[in-house]
């Protein structure tokens, strides 16, 4: 099916301004200013006293280098859970999108995980060298592969086969893909940036103000997604809660 951008940038972002994306954005950012927090932690302890009083460290935990370690650790597990569940959570149907079900968080959680990462390392080389050896490839790869996450978590596609099938839906619409890549990427830049101007008058408030801007286009950016994704799978619910189904009407045909 063809990409509607116009489709996917305002149902995307309706689906993301609703009670499931609100809980996602602050569980994104909790998880976000745990991370931080913990990686400036470690720093904190191991850098010298010039470097901790640059600002760069501003926003750090008040726990032991070991303990912000495993924090950070974990941090990261729970970030590549909250991605999945949030794949699941806005490709719902907008009826359903009041509520945010645990059970998005657990079904196959395990299996989704490990492919998800297995799926990213893949990704994440296959995608530098085509930047590092003529940038365009990169490009590619990188829309090619953008419903990777989506295939894992709502379809439950292992690592390799969620290579295939995001290939697969990206399949003549990678300029569409490409084009809403950019608006999400560009707005959500300078959104984010934003937050890089409250550094001036204090760097810990940058910092949060900063981590809080990302989360909610984060959120946003994932609503657009969803959306995208829904289309290209030809099963885009309707506003009203429904899913689209054919025409049978000759004329209509």
């Amino acid at each position: 099916m063809s990409l509607q951008i116009g489709d996917a940038l305002g149902d995307g972002i309706r689906r993301s301004l609703t009670y499931s994306g609100g809980v996602l954005m602050v569980l994104t950012f909790v998880y976000q200013l745990l991370f931080l927090g913990s990686v400036n932690a470690v720093f904190a302890d191991i850098l010298p006293p010039e470097a901790q009083q640059s600002g760069q460290l501003a926003f750090a935990l008040p726990v032991p280098a070991a303990v912000a370690s495993v924090i950070a650790v974990a941090g990261l597990a729970f970030g590549v859970v909250l991605y999945i569940a949030a794949t699941r959570a806005l490709t719902r149907e907008q009826s359903e999108l009041n509520s945010l079900p645990g059970e998005l968080f657990t079904r196959r959680m395990g299996r989704a995980f490990i492919s998800s990462i297995g799926a990213n390392i893949i990704v994440t080389i296959a995608v530098t060298l085509g930047f590092i050896l003529l940038f365009v490839p990169g490009i590619f790869l990188a829309i090619s592969f953008i419903f990777v996450i989506f295939a894992i978590g709502v379809e439950d596609e292992r690592a390799i086969d969620s290579l295939s099938r995001s290939w697969e839906l990206a399949s003549g619409n990678r300029w569409g893909l490409f084009a809403l890549g950019l608006i999400v990427g560009v707005v959500t830049a300078v959104g984010s940036s934003i937050g890089s101007v409250a550094s001036f008058v204090s760097p810990v408030a940058g910092q949060i103000l900063s981590l809080a801007l990302t989360s909610v286009f984060s959120i946003v950016g994932y609503g657009i997604l969803a959306d995208a994704y829904l289309q290209v799978r030809g099963e885009k619910p309707g506003r009203g809660g429904g899913t689209a189904e054919p025409s049978t009407d000759p004329e209509a045909l």
